[in-house]
């Protein structure tokens, strides 16, 4: 019964060791920093990024970090490096506010000139990122359907919510938490009168009163079929949409914006991104290669000449500069100063064999993942055998016994951790 219990209690150690000993180490020796930002220039006709350092700074980036923190780098796609003012003048669609104080508006590139409220009008940005998409995110059971013609100059919820059930569309009134069987008649029976095959795929829409007008919802049914849903003087507006059904919707993200160009960004089952225009519910795939919504951001960035997708995962950043009718002009790919290997990573990995993490950094739900890095544990995990061999030759002048051995070898640090807590045998 002892051995039994030192067993689990070992295991108990060496999984809580595995999980709060690298957060610690993290704490204390590792600097959180944000993603690169990463742009095309409608100046220079080539990528820009904005970066902060880890490690050493380079001297160029030094000399140039006369209006700015010297760990921060504003770097051109070749590896020049450039003051922030400099940076920003190669963004003048971002930062037109500065180019007016500096008198530099109206701007003229290719022969147009663009003035302030021309920048205003035709800038814009879209942003997917993957924790937002339906499946990888916990399911939210009562949405609210807004008044689309609300009669006044804001937005304001309703007094009910809605949940899709496997037969209906449920409307539930929240002063009194019961059903409103009137409505959900009336939005079910529209819906299955334009098509709607229950149960429900996805439900996606914008579900806030901070934005200049309400588009509605966009739900999948079960056959894929995209249906636009809107609540219009209180009764339901519903289109069946021309969107092909193999092409098996997986997540829409709405963005509404006052130009009326693009409901926003739709994303099929094969990860396959596209823009979903108002002209007809026309998709505009974008020539995106390497982008896994499931493990990676997207932005796209408009203004008065380009379209530009940026996307990236924890290390490596990518973009795609874009005319306004979405053909490619060029392509970039950076790695990331964040994921560059420091002394302080090399001894993290070193002296973790494995790692436990509980995060929802992908994604909105609690999962647990287990990192390691091959060469750096594999050094980690002899010298804690070394360790443990000579700790244990002092002590006792013979050899350990062979479970012990093989603890320590799987587990390292976390095994020797373990051994000295608890009056393990020799023999388990």
């Amino acid at each position: 019964m002892k051995k039994c219990a030192c067993l689990c209690f070992t295991l108990l150690v060496i999984l809580v060791s595995a999980i709060y000993l690298p957060i610690l180490y993290e704490k204390i020796f590792f600097k959180q920093i944000k993603k690169t930002h990463l742009f095309y220039s409608p100046v220079s006709r080539d990528f820009i990024l904005k970066e902060k350092f880890t490690g050493t700074v380079p001297e160029q980036a030094l000399t140039t970090s006369v209006d700015h923190h010297t760990g921060i780098a504003y770097q051109k796609a070749g590896n020049t490096y450039v003051s922030r003012r400099e940076f920003e003048k190669h963004l003048p669609f971002i930062f037109y506010k500065n180019m007016e104080i500096w008198g530099l508006l109206p701007l003229e590139i290719d022969g147009k000139k663009f003035d302030k409220q021309t920048i205003k009008k035709n800038r814009r940005v879209l942003e997917l990122k993957s924790g937002y998409i339906t499946d990888r995110r916990p399911f939210t059971p009562l949405w609210p359907l807004l008044e689309s013609n609300p009669g006044q100059a804001r937005l304001v919820f309703p007094d009910d919510r809605f949940r899709m059930t496997p037969t209906a569309m449920e409307f539930i009134n929240t002063d009194t938490n019961r059903e409103d069987k009137a409505l959900t008649k009336t939005f079910t029976n529209a819906l299955k009168d334009c098509g709607f095959i229950f149960p429900v795929q996805s439900v996606n829409g914008k579900f806030t009163v901070l934005k200049p007008f309400d588009e509605g919802i966009f739900m999948v049914d079960a056959k894929f079929c995209v249906f636009h849903v809107k609540r219009l003087n209180g009764k339901p507006e519903i289109i069946k949409t021309p969107i092909d059904t193999n092409l098996k919707t997986r997540f829409i993200k709405i963005s509404e914006n006052r130009q009326k160009q693009y409901y926003g960004l739709l994303l099929t089952h094969t990860n396959q991104i596209n823009l979903l225009s108002y002209d007809n519910y026309k998709l505009i795939p974008l020539p995106l290669k390497h982008y896994d919504p499931d493990c990676m951001d997207i932005k796209l960035i408009f203004n008065p000449l380009f379209c530009t997708a940026v996307y990236s995962d924890q290390t490596m950043i990518r973009a795609v500069a874009m005319d306004r009718n979405f053909m490619v002009i060029k392509k970039f790919s950076h790695t990331m100063s964040r994921a560059r290997v420091t002394l302080a990573k090399q001894v993290y990995h070193t002296l973790f064999p494995f790692c436990l993490h509980f995060d929802t950094k992908n994604s909105g739900f609690l999962s647990m993942q287990v990192q390691s890095e091959g060469k750096y544990a594999l050094l980690g995990l002899i010298v804690c055998l070394g360790i443990f061999f000579s700790k244990t030759m002092l002590g006792r002048k013979k050899p350990p016994g062979l479970w012990k051995t093989a603890l320590v070898a799987t587990t390292g640090i976390y095994g020797l951790i373990a051994i000295n807590m608890i009056d393990l045998d020799d023999e388990p």
